[in-house]
């Protein structure tokens, strides 16, 4: 690979921060820098246009088991419905248990599990994780809001969220974190990362992953069982 690149194993993999993207963006990427933007899975639930990105190796880990329910969550949904859903959980008088079925039933549904992490692995296999050289209150700020947290009731995210998130508190996590809003990240701000010579993003999941396979048991059920269903 051409572009700019650092091997893992010179990584700062506890203060350093991760984005994932299409292997097909490099090119872009490398020529114009990483663009803020609301994204497919972002539409109806963002405000503003931003670059998403994680802090440390438990980021990755953490998100990637967040994004597992949140598309189990959704799995077999009509995108018509979907949007109807994002809005009707913000009215006050919203019945919360009505998505909350939903997304319970789905959650524990094995076929539609296993779909997904299928589409999951075929997704990270085309996929590649950057390295961004960020600057606090220049490219993000700690205390910015996370407005999924701001716009959505507990009882909803605490089944997609992670097992450690604290919901009084509307700040951003290391595991979801954000630009400025529409603030774009300069091209000599990016790496690519890799795994001696393997570039794909499933196959530095899977190394991370085997690094934290105690904190993946104990914390990541989703994850967990991706693993095993992929890889064993």
């Amino acid at each position: 690979m051409n572009y700019n690149s650092i091997d893992i194993k010179n990584v700062d993999l506890e203060h350093s921060f991760f984005h994932y993207t299409n292997i097909n963006n490099l090119e872009s990427i490398f020529k114009n820098g990483l663009e803020p933007r609301i994204g497919v899975n972002s539409l109806y639930i963002e405000k503003t246009a931003k670059i998403f990105f994680v802090k440390g190796e438990k980021g990755i880990i953490d998100i990637m088991d967040v994004w597992l329910k949140w598309l189990t969550a959704k799995c077999g949904i009509n995108k018509f419905i979907y949007w109807l859903g994002t809005i009707y959980m913000r009215f006050p008088f919203c019945i919360k248990s009505l998505p909350n079925i939903i997304v319970k039933k789905n959650l524990s549904n094995e076929k539609k599990r296993y779909k997904v992490y299928h589409n999951m692995k075929n997704i990270l296999d085309n996929s590649v994780f950057l390295m961004l050289n960020l600057k606090e209150n220049v490219d993000f700020y700690y205390n910015d809001v996370d407005e999924v947290k701001e716009r959505y009731y507990d009882s909803f995210l605490k089944m997609l969220y992670t097992n450690n998130s604290n919901f009084q508190d509307k700040r951003m996590e290391y595991w979801n974190m954000h630009t400025i809003s529409n603030k774009y990240i300069e091209k000599e701000k990016i790496q690519v990362l890799c795994h001696t010579s393997d570039y794909k993003a499933s196959g530095l999941l899977k190394h991370l992953i085997e690094n934290n396979m105690k904190y993946v048991k104990r914390n990541c059920d989703f994850l967990n069982e991706y693993y095993n269903y992929i890889y064993k």
